[in-house]
């Protein structure tokens, strides 16, 4: 049996969340290790009741530069005050280079919900009069 998820970043979840995809791994990009860094996410999860999610990718992939993005939603179908949507809600945008802040980002919004500080928040949508 292969060993590789030994080598899995450890990832505090909260109640009701289910990640979706792991392949985060406990190593920083270098040229040495930008192979691990490829895939349009490297983390996602999504909390069951509300449609609460993130998705967190290295861009641009294979840049040993460059650093992790993290788009923050609300999935389809869940909207505030239990009204249906048919597209994912854009709750915001936020970039580190750092691992480990990162995954304290990450396990904060499972935990209270809260973006972390310096997120860009998504436009805003237009308004429109029928």
């Amino acid at each position: 049996m292969s060993e590789v998820w030994r080598g899995l970043q450890p990832l505090r979840v909260a109640p009701g969340w289910r990640i979706d995809i792991n392949s985060l791994y406990a190593v920083d990009p270098s040229p040495e290790t930008i192979e691990w860094f490829y895939g349009s996410a490297l983390v996602s999860g999504h909390r069951v009741h509300d449609g609460l999610c993130f998705d967190a990718r290295w861009e641009p992939e294979g840049d040993p530069n460059g650093a992790y993005g993290v788009d923050f939603l609300r999935l389809a179908g869940f909207g505030r005050k239990r009204q249906s949507t048919r597209e994912p809600t854009p709750l915001g945008t936020w970039t580190t280079r750092s691992r480990t802040v990162l995954v304290t980002a990450l396990e904060e919004f499972m935990f209270t919900g809260n973006l972390p500080a310096g997120h860009t928040a998504p436009p805003p949508f237009p308004n429109h009069h029928d």
